[in-house]
């Protein structure tokens, strides 16, 4: 098992250098116990546990800079302060990407939390943290692994505790490479997180309306979020998006009723594009459900949206919808699928403007970092259920076209697949639900921002989407669009991680970016990774 292992790693690590002309670095420093008396028994397992780690991983390509190096031989263990600082400062000229402590046997846990605050001070830079405790029954280098890591939890210190027998336990050795690997992917991911964290000052929410449906969770303190974040904020009534849509078409009788006549082009030409020349289907409900006149009155309120954000410089969004809109004109599920996509109704590209349903700030958040993280269109979506390893995605009528269809497909072949479905009985005043299926093979991020304790925390796992049949709408609602993702995690692990209902989800797995992110921005996470590996830091 090990060889095979090795195998994997090998072409991995040589894949990389190769293909990115990069190979992690790792910093490796190992502690021990200061007394003299233990000292003179286990200095030289520690140091043969040392060695068998660092061969490890250096046969396997990556290279590893060690902190005793170049030191006397009774200074080669981090034994006192004096020596963890030395030690680091080694280590810390070399800007190691991964700082593994290594925990041969017990030592005292305070050295290890030096090393990591010095590392930190000394590189200017965050510590991507590695335990690895050596797995020797009769020393307690898993006592020693569990103190350090509980000394780093109470610090707030993210970090990965890995437990083994280097030289004989082939899964802890492939174990320790996942965790490198996905650690690779945040050095990768680093720069592209720098970025997106220098930018958020930039962007601004606007919030057509306040609290939907009595939901806690949908709003936020916007004086935490410039703290924490940065962003701006600004708040208008549905009442402005309402009054805007009702200047692009005249309306002879109750607005979504009667007899109308479209004065904005763009409404004219998006309405031509679906109901004209048939670009998605449109099935007609009852007439109060769903008629012609209610698919233009929900057209008018997509670019009504459209073109007051942009007046107000905003850059994400979010629209309360329930109950204004959905009870008394029509249903905004045109709006927020279109403000999400990459092509407006008629076909033309066009801003992506991440965008949550029922005014939900923290996903539309969640939504603005995996675009601006992806460059693609985000969606917002509802946990339906979870069963038979499989998650299943729907919300109350709108997911963006582009997720009708793979990554490479054209924009318009997406649309073809629209299906503007009567809404469910939740909403009196009817309009269209913007239905599709996600195609299966796909890697989804799903992801949100939350508040625990009302301190920040981001969670975020990574399912693979299973093809859609047309039939199994008929097992929920059946309007409604729907995402199927095999899960990499048990099914209660990923209810009892998620802090709410609602989700935001993208194309790619972004689990490396989103942890690389939370880290740099101090606060809390709980992300798995498509191996059922854990990372997590405390809020």
């Amino acid at each position: 098992m090990c060889q095979e292992v090795c195998y994997c790693r090998m072409g991995f690590i040589t894949y990389i250098k190769h293909e990115m002309g990069y190979k992690l670095k790792i910093g490796v420093i190992s502690p021990n116990d200061p007394r003299e008396w233990v000292r003179a028994v286990n200095t030289e397992m520690m140091l043969k546990h040392e060695t068998l780690l660092i061969n490890v991983l250096r046969v396997h390509g990556y290279e590893v800079v060690r902190g005793g190096e170049g030191l006397p031989a009774n200074e080669q263990l981090a034994w006192n302060t004096g020596l963890v600082i030395k030690h680091v400062k080694n280590v810390a000229k070399h800007k190691p990407d991964v700082l593994i402590l290594n925990q041969g046997s017990w030592t005292f846990p305070y050295d290890s939390v030096d090393a990591v605050k010095l590392f930190e001070k000394e590189t200017g830079d965050i510590a991507r943290v590695v335990i690895f405790s050596h797995k020797e029954t009769k020393v307690p280098g898993l006592v020693a692994g569990m103190a350090v890591g509980g000394a780093l939890k109470r610090l707030g210190i993210p970090y990965v505790l890995c437990y083994g027998d280097i030289e004989h336990d082939g899964e802890a050795i492939n174990r320790l490479f996942k965790i490198l690997e996905f650690h690779e992917q945040r050095v990768r991911a680093a720069p592209k997180v720098k970025e997106v964290t220098s930018q958020l000052p930039y962007q601004k929410y606007l919030a057509f309306g306040g609290m939907a449906l009595k939901m806690a969770t949908a709003t936020t303190d916007v004086d935490l979020w410039q703290k924490v974040f940065g962003v701006s904020y600004d708040n208008l009534g549905q009442s402005v998006l309402k009054d805007r849509a009702l200047g692009m078409v005249k309306w002879y009788d109750k607005p979504g009723t009667g007899r109308f006549e479209i004065i904005d082009d763009r409404v004219q030409e998006a309405f031509n594009m679906i109901h004209g020349k048939g670009v998605g289907k449109v099935e007609l409900g009852q007439p109060e459900v769903l008629n012609l006149n209610k698919l233009v009155y929900q057209i008018s309120l997509y670019y009504a949206a459209y073109d007051i954000i942009a007046e107000h410089n905003a850059t994400f969004a979010g629209i309360k919808c329930q109950d204004e809109l959905s009870a008394n004109e029509c249903t905004a599920c045109i709006a927020t699928a279109y403000l999400n996509n990459d092509v407006d109704p008629a076909g033309h590209d066009k801003l992506i403007i991440p965008t949550a349903c029922e005014n939900d700030m923290d996903s539309a958040l969640t939504q603005l970092i995996l675009y601006m993280m992806s460059g693609k269109p985000v969606g917002f979506g509802d946990f339906r259920d979870i069963s038979n390893g499989t998650l299943i995605i729907m919300n109350c009528g709108q997911h963006p076209p582009y997720y009708f269809g793979t990554t490479d497909e054209a924009p318009l072949a997406k649309l073809a697949r629209v299906e503007y479905m009567p809404q469910e009985i939740f909403y009196r005043a009817g309009g269209a639900a913007v239905r599709g299926r996600t195609p299966g093979g796909e890697l989804i991020t799903v992801a949100r921002l939350a508040r625990e304790n009302l301190r920040y925390v981001l969670v975020a796992t990574v399912v693979e989407t299973i093809e859609v049949d047309p039939d199994e709408h008929e097992r929920y609602n059946y309007a409604w669009p729907m995402i199927k993702g095999k899960l990499f995690i048990p099914e209660d692990t990923m209810i009892d991680m998620w802090p709410c209902n609602h989700l935001a989800f993208t194309y790619g797995d972004y689990t490396a970016h989103l942890v690389e992110f939370a880290h740099r921005l101090d606060i809390g996470f709980k992300v798995f990774d498509r191996n059922g590996l854990e990372y997590t830091k405390p809020s």
